[in-house]
């Protein structure tokens, strides 16, 4: 049997296009999948989810991976990195897109405008500034809707798989030190720079806003050939790393959700 090369150095490989097109060459009957998207896809501290599934796949996918920590899916589905992927899926024989953003769009300062100031009396429903949430779900949704629509002009028989992630907590937990940066949180701290400092009142906020783009992408998915794959209720509280990523495990859960709907299209991989 042939010695599986290293994780790390294996993952680097799957992100260029010198290894992708002679594993394309080599091994035509394996899925090809393109991935794409932000940390929930790219997590560097501990195996994340499209890592996951290149191992529940025991590698044998074509995979190029295009996925970057801290990407917004605004900023995904505009100027270069949309030509990229539209160059990808119109050159190769791309079957299943793999799609991970939003999350970056709604927290960190992107969460600021979309609350209010908090006084006396106040309910944690009247915290959220309904008009600019409204706009920003609108500008989210718009991104999803020009993906779609990328995917159908270029490989429009490629799927496109989606997802809502799951019920994140304001913890105020970080990812850690890097490089002597602190990395996170992400929402705790801009909730209560609004005055909005009951734990329960923030988890009622965070998870209206996931709810809210959970239906958003509920609409998506009934576009012809999008799957949204069903991640929310997955984690327990103990499967979150910090207040955005789940730990090794936690991924390794969320991975399941993605295999049991990768296998419907390739039954004899996943």
């Amino acid at each position: 049997m042939p010695t599986m090369p290293d994780p790390v150095q294996h993952n680097q490989r799957r992100k260029l296009l010198k290894f992708f097109e002679p594993s394309l060459k080599q091994h035509p009957e394996w899925p090809v999948i393109v991935s794409e998207g932000d940390s929930w896809f790219s997590f560097p501290i501990h195996a994340n989810l499209i890592d996951h599934l290149d191992e529940m796949a025991q590698r044998r996918i074509n995979l190029l991976r295009l996925e970057s920590s801290g990407d917004k899916a605004l900023q995904i589905i505009g100027g270069k990195q949309k030509a990229k992927l539209a160059k990808y899926l119109k050159r190769y024989p791309v079957q299943a897109l793999l799609f991970s953003g939003g999350g970056n769009d709604v927290v960190g300062r992107d969460l600021l405008p979309l609350l209010n100031q908090r006084e006396t009396g106040m309910t944690w429903r009247q915290c959220i500034n309904e008009e600019t949430t409204q706009a920003r779900f609108s500008a989210i949704r718009s991104t999803y809707l020009d993906l779609v629509h990328l995917r159908n002009e270029n490989k429009s028989q490629c799927r496109l798989y989606i997802h809502s992630y799951d019920w994140a907590i304001p913890s105020g937990r970080t990812a850690g030190t890097f490089w002597g940066l602190r990395v996170g949180p992400w929402m705790k701290p801009y909730l209560e720079q609004k005055g909005i400092e009951e734990p329960t009142d923030q988890g009622h906020i965070i998870r209206f806003l996931l709810a809210t783009f959970h239906e958003m992408l509920e609409e998506i998915a009934e576009k012809p050939g999008v799957v949204l794959v069903p991640t929310h209720g997955t984690l327990e509280e103990s499967d979150w790393n910090d207040e955005l990523h789940p730990t090794r495990r936690g991924f390794e859960k969320l991975a399941e959700k993605f295999r049991a709907e990768l296998r419907k299209q390739f039954p004899g991989t996943f």
